[in-house]
């Protein structure tokens, strides 16, 4: 037997070590690269086993996020989660990482996070892509298309290039081949339609998924059907983000997501998520202890403000209280006491080297116990609810109307959560208060609110102000998933985030925000970058470069504030 090492994303991303805070290192460290297991016969031929193929990718699912603490720091809190506004890194250094003075800080050692999660996902699928229908199981080549469907558009989402095609052929020499988004988008479309045929086809039994997802069903709950609305949601996520760009293909291709035999997601299915009493053993969600065990993270003040805003019940529900009297950064009493209110951090304020839970930004809302083990998602029904919201308002074939997927939308998040019976003060509220942010710790960092609009659905409001109240409301039903929260935000303009405080990112409009995540370049990259990246992204490699769908329609008004225009 030989075994390829699959270590492209780790001479590309990495130009420092890092590990969550926390507990030390584990056996689960994100950079750690993969073995891909082949045999080799007599001659030096190598050929894979059906046998290799399905013990490679049980538990291959679980990476297309990687919810292990110290991966999910790497990969999503200390930039995704931040960026999407939902929270705040709430200290400046890391036991085991390098400083994050701000969240608009360059180079930082963070930035590879995201992307870095292909290095163990890839090479558990690699054998099933290309070696499934010789072996009889081209069902695991469809799966395998769409979890790699589902990472590599939110890895071109983030940077706005990537080797798709080295990347799933486990090239590991130079040169690498950096594709755009565009390109991207429309291998991943073929791909999702490819997969949905050859599951329709086979029709794999609940039997047969065991092979490959664990005694507990794993994403398919035993269902072949799930896999397939699990391909059609990715679809219409991607339609709807190209809307601006190319509508009449967006249109297309959502209608065909919805409109499929099988379909999208709907109101009576589950999100697909990890069952996090069985597929994890209980363990808890990784914000949870990130923010509350680490002190790492607390809640962000987009997403705080938001709750109070629209009187969402889920406030209480998903975060906790300040837990201790707050003390100004002189140590002055500010007037706050223990458990007087909710509080987030604006991103990219000034961070203390160290937080507790009774010191600097240590007594802001943190995830509340009862949700220590929230769901471990991938891809939320509430959002195919609002997507089909906004296809509606657009004009598109979607099954219902824009205000009947609002509604439901609405309905499906409280009714997750267990208070359903909310939903009719909450949905009929037409005006709602406008709140400012406050920060008590540093009141340098306070803000006027940005959000005005209410819940209640009026055909009589123009179509921007329809739409601001359809993200707006898919924002809080999403969280805390903020890779397309982010994505939303950057394409639409909405929800209202607060903008960064202390901007040290040279080129980046604070009002804008960062449009795309940057590579790190040197040495052992350069030459790809010079050759294929700058190209597939159209220019340089800075964070104000849009990514192919972000079409710049947005105007500022007189106070420097974004207007969006999406129609």
């Amino acid at each position: 037997m030989i075994r390829n090492i699959f270590y492209i994303l780790f001479t590309i991303f990495f130009t420092t070590v890092f590990s969550g805070c926390g507990d030390k290192f584990n056996n689960d460290k994100p950079w750690v690269v993969i073995d891909h297991e082949q045999d080799e016969d007599e001659n030096g031929n190598t050929s894979v086993s059906l046998e290799i193929l399905e013990k490679e990718m049980l538990g291959s699912a679980k990476l297309i996020i990687n919810y292990n603490q110290h991966a999910y720091q790497y990969q999503r809190a200390n930039s995704i989660d931040n960026y999407a506004g939902y929270w705040t890194v709430s200290e400046n250094g890391f036991i085991y990482g390098g400083p994050l003075p701000t969240l608009y800080t360059f180079p930082n050692p963070y930035l590879g996070g995201p992307f870095s999660i292909g290095a163990k996902l890839y090479p558990t699928i690699y054998n099933a892509y290309f070696h499934g229908e010789e072996l009889g199981v081209p069902e695991w080549k469809a799966v395998a298309q769409i979890m790699y469907a589902y990472s590599a558009h939110e890895a071109v989402d983030f940077y706005g290039a990537m080797p798709y095609d080295d990347f799933r052929a486990k090239k590991e020499d130079p040169p690498i081949n950096y594709q755009g988004c565009e390109e991207v988008y429309y291998k991943i479309f073929e791909e999702l339609t490819e997969a949905v045929n050859i599951l329709k086809e086979a029709k794999p039994t609940a039997a047969d998924f065991m092979r490959i997802e664990g005694e507990f069903g794993g994403l398919s709950r035993g269902r072949w059907q799930n896999w397939v609305k699990f391909a059609n949601s990715i679809k219409l996520r991607m339609a709807m983000n190209m809307v601006k760009i190319n509508p009449a293909d967006a249109q297309k291709y959502a209608e065909e997501a919805v409109n499929d035999d099988i379909g999208v997601l709907n109101y009576q299915d589950q999100d697909i998520a990890h069952d996090v009493l069985n597929d994890w053993a209980g363990r808890r969600h990784p914000l949870y202890d990130i923010s509350t065990g680490w002190n790492d993270l607390r809640a962000g003040a987009s997403i705080i403000d938001l709750l109070k805003h629209f009187k969402s019940p889920l406030l209480g529900k998903w975060f906790t209280k300040n837990s201790y009297a707050i003390f100004d950064k002189e140590g002055n009493p500010t007037g706050v006491e223990a458990f007087d209110d909710y509080y987030g951090i604006r991103a990219g304020v000034r961070m203390i080297d160290k937080s507790n839970e009774s010191q600097g930004y240590g007594m802001y809302s943190v995830f509340s116990s009862e949700n220590a083990t929230f769901p471990r998602g991938l891809l939320k029904v509430t959002e195919v609810l609002f997507i089909q919201s906004e296809g509606a308002l657009r004009g598109w074939n979607m099954g219902g109307t824009a205000k009947s997927f609002y509604e439901d939308g609405v309905r499906k998040v409280l009714e997750e959560n267990g208070i359903v019976g909310s939903y009719a003060d909450y949905i009929s509220q037409v005006e709602c208060p406008v709140i400012d942010h406050v920060d008590p710790f540093e009141p340098i960092n306070n803000m006027q609110g940005r959000v005005k609009i209410g819940v209640q659905w009026n055909e009589q409001d123009d179509n921007e102000v329809k739409l601001e109240k359809i993200i707006s409301q898919k924002y809080i039903a999403n969280f805390p998933m903020s890779a397309e929260a982010w994505t939303t935000f950057r394409r639409t303009g909405y929800p209202r985030l607060y903008p960064v405080q202390i901007n040290n990112w040279t080129g980046v409009d604070t009002e804008l925000q960062l449009r795309r995540i940057p590579f790190i370049e040197n040495d052992a990259n350069i030459v790809d970058f010079e050759r294929s990246l700058y190209v597939a992204l159209g220019g340089d490699n800075h964070v104000s470069r849009r990514v192919w769908w972000d079409v710049a329609t947005e105007s500022k008004d007189g106070n420097g504030q974004v207007v969006p225009n999406n129609f």
